[in-house]
């Protein structure tokens, strides 16, 4: 069955059996590019297969154009992976992308081919680009800033990735109505993001709570607590006229089939049966949670934590595999090989996170982990606001992260005995 299409003056639906639904990933000339945008509303559908509107045609050409992303996407990280640069990663809580669409393809050069394949299709490139949804993982000029570094450092042919989180509902919406204004919450991922792509095969446990354990050797180590995991969905972020197309890692918390307590719920102990899910939901669930009470800074913190826990693990492990295979190797080349760049002070439990990893995971003494530290984290501070300068309570911190507060005493310690 061929594709119902409307016509641009939207009256008659017409049929689109003149062109064929045939992938074309890397197409540039209109004909072929409509092909690929009609197979891809034929063959990896998401609507009924009887209609062709804006916003169904909106679905299957950001797929279209996804296509020739992640060809780029991956020639770009077996590139790397082989030169094996000094690659920086820039961690943010706020990304305000703009729309991927009208992006790509400018990026790529190719708005005009698009453009008279979407015609050919019976729409107009403007209508469609209209279709896309703001991605609600920032809300200001925190969040610009972290986009343009990244659509910059890509343009630029360097060696970066961001981190952020996927937030479920990003801020809100705003509606003003006859009682004035109105905030719901953001619906960006009601459908799906064309533009992401989940990483099942990408996944770290990021604790919380429990207590410190010392060792008979006098080692250290955090135990038991919450263990919520952390998934990744990758976005591309294309360089203007180049091929280097970096990533935009976001981190989506999950519990497991193992944290849902079967027994329980069939009890009829629902929401204690599914407890860790609820958990796990609320982390990514919105940007910048209420933090009048307790459960809120707790929540806010559990954030910003978990955004560097499951990014630095994941850095360390890049490291590590592009050390596979050559020979023996230093957590010395660390720092001559990684970059991490934190964005304002919502990132920077990544210093005390890199410290823990660092002795308690990979057996490194205090001051091997303290100068592989210092020699890979740098730090923007965009103001000298109060509000913007966060401050947590000891009890806070203590609570959720009883061994950061021994590493952060400790440095302070160090700090302030050493000569100035």
């Amino acid at each position: 069955m061929a594709t119902a299409i409307k016509e641009p003056n939207g009256s008659m639906p017409v049929d689109a059996t003149n062109i064929p639904a045939e992938a074309h990933p890397l197409a540039e000339k209109p004909a072929e590019i409509a092909s690929n945008i009609n197979y891809h509303a034929k063959f990896s559908p998401h609507f009924s297969p009887f209609k062709f509107e804006p916003e169904q045609a909106y679905y299957a050409t950001a797929e279209s154009v996804r296509d020739r992303l992640i060809q780029q996407w991956n020639e770009t990280y077996n590139h790397f992976h082989k030169v094996d640069p000094k690659q920086t990663y820039y961690l943010s809580m706020e990304y305000l992308q703009g729309r991927a669409l009208t992006n790509a393809i400018g990026n790529l050069n190719i708005q005009h081919a698009y453009a008279d394949a979407l015609n050919k299709l019976g729409h107009d490139l403007e209508d469609i680009t209209e279709q896309e949804k703001d991605a609600a993982l920032g809300n200001g000029g925190l969040g610009r800033l972290a986009s343009c570094f990244l659509d910059s450092m890509a343009t630029l042919n360097l060696p970066a990735w961001g981190y952020g989180l996927r937030y479920r509902y990003g801020l809100f919406k705003q509606k003003i109505t006859k009682e004035g204004q109105e905030e719901t919450a953001e619906d960006w991922l009601e459908k799906f993001s064309p533009w992401e792509v989940v990483r099942h095969d990408v996944i770290y446990p990021v604790r919380f709570f429990g207590h410190v354990e010392v060792n008979p050797t006098g080692t250290r180590k955090w135990v038991e607590g919450e263990v919520i995991r952390a998934l990744a969905y990758d976005v591309p972020i294309p360089g203007y006229k180049t091929k280097n197309t970096i990533s935009l890692r976001l981190w989506e918390a999950k519990a497991v089939a193992e944290d849902f307590n079967l027994f329980q719920f069939n009890d009829g102990q629902y929401e204690s049966a599914a407890l860790l899910h609820s958990k796990a939901q609320q982390i990514c669930a919105v940007l910048y949670p209420g933090d009048a009470t307790e459960d809120g800074k707790l929540l806010r913190l559990k954030q910003q934590f978990f955004l560097c826990s499951a990014s630095l693990q994941d850095i360390i492990f890049r490291f590590k595999e592009r050390r596979d295979g050559k020979g023996s190797w230093q957590w010395s080349e660390f720092p001559s090989k990684v970059a991490v760049q934190l964005n304002d002070t919502h990132p920077t439990l990544a210093i005390p996170e890199l410290m823990r990893l660092l002795m308690d995971e990979e057996g490194l003494g205090w001051d091997e982990a303290w100068d592989v530290t210092t020699r890979t984290i740098a730090y923007t501070n965009h103001t000298v606001l109060p509000e913007a300068l966060e401050k947590w309570s000891l009890e806070v911190m203590r609570k959720l992260l009883p061994r950061h507060i021994e590493i952060i005493e400790e440095i302070d310690k160090r700090v302030c005995s050493s000569p100035l």
